[in-house]
């Protein structure tokens, strides 16, 4: 049988299926039963900044009554640190304790703040890594590109700056330039880059008249925007990338792969299928390893995006009379 083993970060998977950040990871119990289903890796669901902000300002205004104002001022700039929500790093310490595969941390941010003392936390609680989940949604015609982009750089840079464990950056593809922006991730310490997040997207109730929404599953044919941006990154940047948004079966991991990903996050799937589809998704990788021939994973990962026919493909951006058949 073909060996499933990968590197992510420097962390040692047993295999590149990683399951995502999302309630089937919220608690230890989850992790668990993740890990007995195979799972290589886990990302604990995201614990929103506005989290830390909410606990932040109640221990905050708790202190004001009873504490001098230049005290309080002191305490302000470390408070986020060294009292984020403690619900979080318990979890993370017994989910960590608990299984034998690497449990990545998952901090959902907009800016760069003193909550970051918090990733210190993280890691000492038992985090193998941590995950950064960003996206800055630029309303402001008066704010420039750059700025926005400044955003993640300055979370990046201070994170890696707190902690010693292995960063990554979950982004989402409304970028300007990615490949920019991902090589000044990577110059500020970035391990790994997740390629795709999918975000929030509000609808409205036409008979209520209200806005709605929310996150709905992802469609198998969602993997193709991320396996475009995985192909064309890893052959320009030193740093693994983990392919995600609708990779549901092993056919889209080989693919994955095939463009140069060190492993995949599934979570869609999952919730629809349940955790015993991991075991599913994995004989199909293995299925198609031990067809052709391929021992591990190294032997084959990255040989589609090596060959420059192929990289004109991957940036092609409009349909051309081949792909759509007219003479």
């Amino acid at each position: 049988m073909a060996n499933l083993g990968t590197s992510y970060m420097g962390l040692e998977l047993d295999n590149p299926f990683i399951v995502g950040s999302s309630g089937l990871t919220r608690t230890p119990a989850g992790v668990e039963a993740a890990a007995e289903a195979g799972a290589g890796a886990v990302v604990l669901k995201s614990l929103f900044e506005e989290q830390i902000r909410l606990e932040y300002a109640e221990t905050t205004a708790s202190l004001a009554e009873s504490v001098h104002p230049e005290a309080l001022a002191y305490l302000q700039a470390d408070i986020a640190g060294r009292f984020g929500p403690r619900d979080y790093l318990e979890v993370v310490k017994k989910a960590s304790a608990a299984v034998s595969i690497p449990v990545i941390a998952s901090v959902n941010c907009t800016s760069s703040e003193s909550w970051i003392e918090f990733a210190g936390q993280v890691e000492k609680a038992g985090a193998a890594a941590l995950e950064l989940n960003i996206y800055v949604l630029a309303t402001d015609p008066q704010v420039k590109s750059g700025q926005v982009d400044q955003v993640y750089l300055d979370i990046v840079s201070q994170v890696t700056e707190r902690v010693t464990m292995p960063v990554a950056v979950k982004l989402a593809p409304y970028i300007t330039n990615l490949p920019r922006l991902c090589s000044k991730l990577v110059e500020r310490g970035a391990s790994g880059l997740v390629l795709f997040n999918r975000l929030f997207s509000p609808d409205i109730d036409v008979d209520k008249e209200e806005v709605c929404g929310g996150i709905s599953l992802s469609h198998p044919s969602e993997h193709r925007m991320a396996l475009r941006w995985v192909a064309l990154l890893s052959e320009i940047l030193d740093v693994d990338i983990c392919g995600s948004r609708g990779v549901h079966d092993g056919e889209a991991t080989v693919k994955m792969l095939l463009a140069g990903a060190c492993s995949v996050q599934m979570t869609s799937a999952l919730f629809s299928k349940k955790l015993k589809h991991l075991g599913t998704v994995k004989e199909e990788l293995c299925a198609w390893m031990d067809e052709r021939g391929y021992e591990d994973i190294d032997t084959f990962r990255g040989r589609l995006a090596e060959d420059p026919a192929n990289t004109n493909l991957f940036q092609r951006a409009q349909y051309i009379k081949a792909f759509v058949g007219v003479g």
